[in-house]
């Protein structure tokens, strides 16, 4: 199964984020976990003791648990997301806090941790309106996901951005369908 982690915050009518998101899919079944609707809540330190509870009494069934259960078990992720200061929307770091579970999606080893998940990829796709460049600096957010792929077990990693998108000079539809391109050739 594809899951496809929507925060293309603005909705797929206005989205840029999200047509190219579409591009990726198309003619793929997939399941959506939609953030834009239903971003889960930031933990707390409470949400934290209660999750680490019921890890330890394994009741990894609990609803408190089930979006770690169903990202740990996704064969492929996608995630959607626009650039947002200087890297993504704070739904999608809430949401990435209540995947990130001991013993569902990583586990602690002596010498760090190891990935659980069973996805063998996962896709980054975002847009900007300015540039961000090519480097680290400038994008957390590719970045921020490269370093969760390693630490979720994922093996392979792929990041797709279309720049440029307000520029008064900019042929904005251009920009996109050749990002579209790229996206259904990879």
């Amino acid at each position: 199964m594809l899951l496809f982690i929507n925060a293309c915050m603005r909705g797929a009518e206005i989205s840029r984020t999200f047509k190219l998101c579409h591009a990726f899919l198309q003619n793929r079944q997939f399941e959506e976990i939609d953030l834009t609707k239903n971003a889960p809540a930031f933990l707390t330190g409470e949400d934290i003791i209660t999750r680490d509870e019921l890890i330890d009494n394994n009741k990894l069934h609990s609803p408190t648990l089930s979006h770690a259960v169903q990202f740990s078990a996704a064969e492929e992720i996608l995630i959607g997301a626009p650039y947002w200061d200087l890297s993504f929307p704070a739904a999608l770091k809430a949401y990435i806090e209540n995947v990130a579970v001991r013993n569902i999606t990583f586990k602690t080893t002596p010498t760090g941790t190891a990935g659980l998940c069973r996805a063998k990829k996962l896709t980054y796709i975002t847009t900007v309106g300015g540039y961000i460049g090519n480097t680290a600096q400038a994008d957390h957010g590719t970045e921020y996901f490269r370093s969760l792929c390693k630490f979720f077990g994922i093996a392979e990693f792929q990041a797709f951005c279309a720049e440029g998108l307000d520029i008064a000079t900019n042929d904005t539809e251009a920009i996109m369908e050749q990002k579209i391109q790229e996206i259904r050739t990879n």
